[in-house]
């Protein structure tokens, strides 16, 4: 067990060393969204005849990174 968390450990370092930008914006994104959502409140979800409540600050922390990991992508590998 411990073994199969060092190794994964090591490809999520491998992987953020190789994309630096990718995800520096991705974390910016994210914070950024969090921050945002905290200033929102939450939003309520309904289906089915039932409804949750969901932070907004976890919607929009995930949509964030989203566009900061798209965003990031374009800087670390530019179309010529």
């Amino acid at each position: 067990m411990k073994q199969k968390l060092s190794a994964g450990a090591q490809k999520i370092s491998d992987a953020a060393k190789a994309r630096p930008a990718e995800t520096r914006w991705s974390l910016i994104g994210a914070a950024a969204g969090a921050l945002l959502g905290l200033l929102v409140g939450g939003v309520g979800i309904a289906a089915m005849g039932g409804a949750a409540g969901v932070p907004a600050a976890l919607i929009l922390a995930l949509v964030g990174g989203i566009v900061g990991n798209r965003y990031g992508i374009s800087k670390d590998r530019p179309i010529l």
